[in-house]
């Protein structure tokens, strides 16, 4: 049900927070830990977001594409992210992996083995002692009986609605917008469904309360994003690596570089900006300037490296809402989640070696 939230949920950051504040208790009932939890709604944010044509993330990367070799305009630069969705191997297998790894066909290793160990034989859904990103009070009462469908399924659908439609009507997804005027419509439904006016205002509190350790957290990351990028940490990666780049290896090589960018700076977008506009000339050069599987597939390598870094740095707004959304604390889900990250990301890198080879 977790996987399920994650791919209907595509708001990036807003997803982890969103599928975590809701499976988090009834993932505690069934013993499935924190860190697993984080887990599966870091894997569904940034992967889903960057694989849906409607999305900020599909938008910028056309925008980006805009100017270089034979895309003129965004029409073109659309069909040439249409083209490259299936070729996004790393946001698709991580997905794929979430799934498996919920239904039981891929066991659990690594440091998620000992966490899910844990929270099955001691109970115990975070390590003792750690700290949790989460500050709120979970087991908050309040007058209202659990309406499911009229509390959780219709404003997620609203949710959806507004935001989809927003995007066929004027081309752009609105998601704050949207998020807005089901805040509103909600509260209004709580006062009229028997909550008093003073545990609405509580229950806003709690949720500014619990988002606080969350936004510490990011008032240090964002700085050292910066930070590295002043210090040119991007340029002097692409600046090493780019004269190995043989036309072959370009889509494995492209994802290397950006999955090591990403990680560094916590950053996807700032990657893309850096080395979309290095990719594709690349790639043109072999193609004589047309759109063929090289192209295609480097623009998909772009999307698929800047991904791994943004929901598995430990810097990275999304991993840090993921751990403040399942309430689990921050550097444990950064460590469970790396090696099932790095398993997606060695695959996907040998199957861009098979993609080079045979576009050339």
């Amino acid at each position: 049900m977790s996987w399920v939230l994650g791919l209907f949920c595509f708001a990036d950051s807003m997803s982890p927070l969103f599928v975590g504040s809701v499976m988090r208790r009834l993932c505690d009932k069934e013993k499935i830990s924190r860190e697993k939890l984080a887990y599966i709604a870091d894997s569904t944010s940034a992967p889903v977001s960057v694989l849906y044509p409607f999305t900020g993330w599909s938008s910028y990367l056309t925008s980006l594409a805009v100017g270089i070799g034979c895309i003129t305009v965004r029409e073109d630069a659309f069909k040439l992210m249409l083209k490259a969705i299936p070729l996004n191997f790393y946001a698709i297998l991580s997905v794929t992996m979430v799934l498996l790894l919920s239904v039981g066909i891929i066991k659990d290793y690594g440091p998620m083995r000992k966490a899910e160990k844990r929270a099955i034989e001691e109970r115990e859904m975070v390590r003792d002692e750690v700290f949790s990103l989460s500050s709120t009070n979970e087991k908050t009462e309040n007058s209202l009986k659990e309406r499911v469908f009229l509390n959780f399924i219709i404003p997620t659908i609203l949710l959806l609605v507004i935001s989809i439609g927003a995007f066929v009507v004027i081309g752009s997804v609105k998601v704050l917008e949207a998020v807005t005027i089901v805040v509103l419509l909600m509260s209004v439904s709580f006062l009229i469904q028997g909550m008093s006016l003073q545990e609405l205002n509580e229950t806003f509190v709690d949720g500014i309360k619990g988002a606080i350790p969350a936004l510490l957290v990011l008032a240090v990351a964002y700085p050292l994003n910066a930070l590295s990028s002043e210090m040119g940490t991007a340029n002097f990666i692409i600046n090493c690596t780019s004269h190995f780049l043989l036309p072959a290896f370009l889509p494995a090589g492209i994802f290397l570089i950006c999955a090591i960018l990403s990680f560094a700076t916590g950053s996807s977008w700032g990657t893309f900006a850096i080395a979309m506009p290095l990719a594709l000339p690349m790639a043109y050069n072999v193609t004589n300037n047309e759109v063929t599987l090289l192209v295609v597939s480097c623009f998909a390598a772009v999307a698929g490296g800047g991904v791994f870094g943004d929901h598995c740095s430990p810097v990275s707004d999304t991993t840090i809402m993921s751990s403040m959304g399942a309430g689990a604390d921050h550097i444990d889900h950064v460590k469970t989640q790396i090696p099932y990250a790095l398993t997606v990301a060695v695959i996907t890198f040998f199957m861009y070696l098979i993609i080079g080879f045979a576009a050339i």
